[in-house]
């Protein structure tokens, strides 16, 4: 069975927030999954070939094309710098 620790890690990881009432439930639904993902690694699939797509996939792109454009886009963001648009910071460490 999978640890607190390993829960705590992996709450940590996915910036998540687990309660110390949902512990024990996300330990026995963590290594229920587990335990699945091991049966299904221990199928024997040399014989089936692969399946890339069960239907019949169409391109939907088009072809890029370069317009003129007198829009200035640096005027409608809020804050620039440098000649760069500047957003907010939505990755951070916290080691």
């Amino acid at each position: 069975m999978i640890s607190s620790e390993e829960i705590k890690n992996i709450a940590k990881l996915s910036y998540l927030e687990i309660k110390e009432g949902e512990m024990e439930e996300m330990r026995k639904s963590f290594s229920s999954i587990l335990e699945y993902v091991k049966k299904l690694q221990e199928l024997n699939t040399d014989d089936i070939e692969a399946t890339p797509s069960v239907i019949e996939l169409e391109s939907v792109m088009r072809e890029d094309v370069a317009k003129d454009n007198d829009c200035d886009l640096m005027s409608s963001f809020s804050r620039s710098k440098n000649n760069y648009l500047e957003v907010k910071k939505i990755l951070y460490n916290e080691d």
